[in-house]
């Protein structure tokens, strides 16, 4: 067997355990060229020559082996197998490792990494400093101790989160369903289940979801993946002792809903199988099945917050960077705010979002992509979000609907039919349009005499007579056509509609009519100056949000800004207490609210003495030392929210700025504010 390298050896036994092998499947498997395919079944074939077999591949591209059945048979009991681990790739491998560090009830040794996948050493030590890049894009850290192990230390929340990205960038997901669905499959997705759960945690979980209800449900396959790995993690952790936490008050709230109560289904189903969880496992996984409308109040919005408004932002936004005006697409506006809402109370319960299309989206819609990021950052940023690139792809997803939809309306034609036989002639002829032309609009017919008043009347895409028409100057909307419409004029009609969607596609392109203007007055202008004046820098003894809300509201009366500083004082804590405010990881948090009562935005800095503990995303604690506070008014200009959203950019983004509003001076605070809203956009 020395002549057959381990992939060989690996797509020889493939063949014979499946009968038929796609040419595809095996380049997808070991990230090669269709060539170097070839040259592999090429070296498998000279080997198989011995056994009076061979490797052959049809007209579609399938593999399969040609020969004796006694032959084939010897040949299945002469190979020995070669270990999976050897067919991983490089990152699969390091997907692995990072799985089982995220559901390891302890530290584990890098030997063991060597051993189990037959490599060196400092091959491990190559994957542990990429999984270490990666854990901290996942607010995750991994620790290596020569004496303890490896591990990876953070939030279980987080934890969690980071798997269902792994898991879903493994394989394809319609792969990773068919492996959920008991179809034939790849091995190495069968090789990562039972690594990271074992099989029979794999086998149980299968098994729950066959028998549990989900009717209820509105679950897609990407959801119903995701609550297999939920549920898988669940029962692993639970042997770990590693299981979730929720604070109490967010348990009593949901275990009295009538949504929740049907999880119970599944709670006996797990006892059934010895599976014994915590509640707050058991509120984690129906988390992942609900769409969130627990979080909304039966007469309002429990996050105070008007998603329609957020929607209209970010299509005025991308309707100006793309010069094609979406603000009049109703259906548009309502589909991104419902989006909208589900979103936000994700990210606010810190769950992840799972889109395993978003390479795709990215490089089909590179351009918009980048659009809609740019976007988001400004828009999303002023409620301390910072949209993941699977949301971005989601929302670019609606608009390029929406510009599809836009463009299916300028595709529609209005033609003016010319026809000196008589209305009768006509009147065949436009039966004859409408039915075999879909593009089409209205038609009009008129007579021969008056083709001059309409000859460059904007009102008629495309003029069709039956008869030549005498003109001055060529005019390529004028077709001459048969009265019974011949193949010919088909052609030529059809030829001329396709140019006609070119034109548009590229005038819609580029031209900046369609857009309401965006012109910036004076008085915005001296709005922006007089908010940097009024810049607030302060050190306060607030040992509570609240008394710190009650000294922001004082400062914001004494500027003459507001009348009622209680109306806005409550506007703050509301937001505040439904919204996650903290900004992860930098002890900063951002307060912002809207009053239509402001006289103009109030845009502030608040140190306190003793930092105060504020809830962050996913229910954790965060020590809050500083406050940057920004009020706007209820309506404000597009020049004025971009003004805000490009300090709450930065505060996400500059670290030079976040250092700067803990300790720096207002005049220095004010500089670096100046700096930040000058700033050419992206």
């Amino acid at each position: 067997m020395n002549n057959l390298t381990p992939r060989q050896q690996f797509t020889l036994n493939r063949l014979l355990d499946e009968d038929r092998l796609e040419l595809q499947d095996i380049e997808k498997q070991f990230n090669v060229s269709e060539r170097t395919v070839f040259r592999e079944i090429n070296s498998i074939n000279k080997f198989l020559r011995k056994y009076s077999l061979s490797v052959y591949y049809d007209k579609n591209m399938e593999l399969s082996i040609s020969g004796n059945k006694e032959n084939i048979k010897e040949l299945k009991t002469v190979l020995s197998s070669v270990p999976i681990q050897w067919l991983l790739s490089r990152e699969q491998r390091q997907i692995i490792i990072a799985s089982e560090l995220l559901i390891s009830k302890e530290a584990v040794k890098a030997s063991y990494y060597s051993s189990k996948f037959n490599v060196v050493l400092g091959s491990i030590s190559f994957d542990l400093e990429e999984i270490a890049k990666w854990a901290i894009s996942k607010d995750l850290c991994l620790v290596r101790n020569r004496s303890v192990g490896i591990s990876i230390q953070g939030s279980e929340w987080n934890k969690r989160n980071a798997l269902v990205d792994l898991i879903f960038k493994y394989k394809p997901y319609e792969e990773l369903l068919a492996f959920l669905y008991d179809e034939q499959v790849d091995k190495s997705i069968e090789v990562l289940f039972n690594m990271i759960f074992g099989k029979d945690i794999t086998s149980i979980g299968k098994g729950i979801l066959r028998k549990i209800d989900l009717s209820q449900y509105n679950l897609n396959d990407i959801k119903y993946f995701t609550l297999f790995i939920q549920i898988l993690t669940a029962i692993k952790k639970a042997g770990n002792k590693r299981e979730i936490s929720i604070p109490e008050k967010i348990k009593k709230d949901i275990v009295e809903l009538d949504e929740y109560k049907k999880i119970i289904n599944l709670n006996n189903i797990l006892k059934e199988n010895n599976i014994n969880l915590t509640e707050d496992d058991l509120i984690y996984i129906w988390f992942n099945l609900t769409d969130y409308k627990f979080l909304i109040n039966k007469n309002q919005d429990l996050l105070d917050i008007d998603y329609k408004i957020i929607s209209k932002e970010v299509i005025k936004e991308v309707s100006q960077k793309i010069n094609i005006n979406l603000e009049e697409d109703a259906q548009l506006v309502g589909d991104l705010a419902k989006h909208f809402m589900q979103t936000f109370n994700m990210l606010n319960l810190g769950l992840k979002i799972v889109n395993p299309l978003i390479d795709e989206i990215k490089n089909h819609y590179l351009e918009l992509f980048n659009v809609v990021n740019n976007v988001s950052k400004l828009v999303f940023s002023r409620y301390n979000f910072r949209l993941p690139k699977e949301e971005v792809g989601y929302i670019t997803l609606h608009i390029d609907v929406a510009l599809q939809r836009k463009q299916t309306l300028l595709k529609k034609l209005n033609i003016l039919i010319v026809c000196p036989s008589g209305i009768g002639s006509a009147k065949i002829l436009s039966d004859k349009i409408k039915f075999i032309f879909p593009d089409v609009n209205d038609i009009f017919i008129e007579t021969l005499r008056d083709i001059d008043k309409y000859i460059n009347n904007d009102k008629y895409d495309l003029i069709l007579s039956t008869v030549p028409i005498k003109l001055e100057h060529t005019v390529k909307k004028v077709i001459v056509v048969s009265t019974f419409i011949t193949k010919e004029d088909i052609e030529k009609i059809n030829k001329f509609i396709l140019n006609l969607k070119i034109d548009n596609k590229e005038i819609n392109a580029n031209k900046i009519s369609d857009i309401k203007s965006n012109i910036i007055t004076n008085y915005e202008y001296e709005t922006s100056d007089d908010i940097i004046k009024n810049l607030q820098v302060k050190t306060t003894k607030a040992g509570t949000i609240e008394d710190l809300v009650d000294f922001i509201v004082e400062d914001i009366k004494k500027l003459g800004l507001i009348k009622n500083k209680e109306i806005l004082k409550q506007a703050i804590l509301k937001r505040e207490e439904k919204v996650n405010v903290v900004i992860h990881g930098i002890n900063v948090a951002l307060l912002h609210t809207r009053n239509e009562e402001l006289a103009i935005p109030f845009v502030g800095v608040y140190r306190i003495e003793t930092p105060i503990i504020t809830t962050s995303v996913g229910f954790s604690k965060e020590e809050v030392n500083t406050f940057l506070v920004m009020i706007a008014r209820s309506e404000e200009s597009n020049y004025m929210l971009k003004f805000l959203g490009k300090i709450s950019i930065a505060l996400i983004e500059d670290e030079k700025f976040v250092e700067d509003l803990k300790v720096c001076s207002l005049a220095n605070i004010r500089k670096h504010l100046i700096d930040i809203v000058n700033r050419e956009e992206e």
